[in-house]
């Protein structure tokens, strides 16, 4: 119970505690930047400590079961690895060509695999919540394959990109948690059955965010002086980030219909396509890019997090359409 209020308070106030990270972070470095210059040697620790968690809820073997429903986990391969980094592109050259920094960011998270809180939302919206739990496992696997090329391809001509060297980082950020949560999990269940896991479960959001708010901190107050001085890119990154996330929704959603997929599939897939793994394009831009990098992909939860917000309110439409539309009406009339 104690884990439950903890994870609602995180989640309906995360903005706030990443907005406290993000001021945090800056007023430690502008006051002690040796000591923020000294936390870097605490980032992979942080990283794994706010992956860790997310981990454990994540059932891998979940992948194995997912081939009764080809035609929706093809398309959210399709979105989230082809038509995803594609839009971040297309925004990037549109709205941050004089923000190198900022474009890596999308980058980053246009190839950057949806989140474990995709159930959760696809849950509140009254969607398949087994094919979200599919689309997670399978696109946080596969991203350890596709965003080092994809980061390659999109960003070599604004930052220097060492593909080998973000496999292995990739693959040592995503693959060791997840083998680390996986046997956590087995061994929890192990030992106190499927009630202790489910009665952990409820605390792995809330230590995963705060490894998350921990990573945003380090990052932030070590470029403290250069997101000071340039603190009007809100004005661009703001406007940069709306954009992506309108077409990518707005094109998933008319796909996702046109493919003549139920409702209920309809909402798991566009909100995989819109809950983007924040907290793992932290951890990598950390690791691999600069500090303004990782502060834009901080201030995505405020676009990200109404955004998702907003698709509860209106997907739940798709059904009442489903109802009253003549393909529905003939498969009631021959249920009868």
């Amino acid at each position: 119970m104690v884990g439950e209020n903890i994870a609602k308070i995180f989640e309906r106030y995360m903005i706030f505690f990443v907005l406290a990270s993000i001021a945090a972070g800056t007023v430690t470095g502008l006051l002690a930047p040796e000591f923020s210059q000294g936390l870097r040697v605490f980032i992979n620790l942080t990283i794994f400590l706010m992956l860790f968690p997310m981990m454990v809820g994540i059932r891998v073997d979940e992948i194995f079961k997912a081939a009764k429903n080809i035609k929706a986990l093809s398309w959210s391969v399709v979105l989230n690895f082809i038509v995803s980094p594609l839009v971040g592109l297309l925004v990037a050259s549109l709205a941050l060509g004089r923000h190198p920094d900022f474009a890596v960011a999308l980058f980053l998270l246009s190839v950057t695999p949806c989140a474990g809180m995709v159930a959760g939302w696809t849950g509140f919206a009254r969607g398949n919540v087994p094919l979200a739990l599919v689309i997670v496992a399978l696109s946080l696997t596969l991203s350890i394959f596709t965003i080092p090329p994809s980061m390659y391809l999109l960003a070599r001509s604004l930052v220097a990109i060492n593909a080998a060297a973000m496999f292995k980082g990739t693959l040592l950020v995503i693959l060791l948690p997840m083998i680390a949560g996986d046997l956590a999990r087995r061994l929890i269940i192990k030992v106190w059955g499927e009630p202790g896991f489910q009665s952990v479960r409820p605390m792995l959001p809330p230590l995963s965010m705060l490894g998350m708010f921990g990573i945003i901190f380090i990052s932030v107050s070590m470029g403290a002086h250069r997101i000071i001085s340039g603190w009007q890119s809100i004005l661009v990154i703001v406007p940069a980030l709306l954009t992506f996330y309108l077409i990518q929704i707005s094109f998933s959603l008319w796909l996702a219909q046109k493919s003549g997929l139920a409702a209920r599939d309809v909402v798991a897939l566009v909100y995989s396509v819109s809950g983007k793994n924040i907290s793992l394009a932290i951890a990598l831009a950390s690791q691999f890019f600069s500090p303004l990098t990782v502060v834009m992909l901080a201030i995505n939860p405020l676009v990200q997090m109404p955004t998702m917000a907003a698709l509860l309110r209106w997907l739940p439409r798709l059904y009442d359409k489903e109802k009253s539309s003549p393909d529905s009406a003939n498969n009631q009339g021959s249920r009868s």
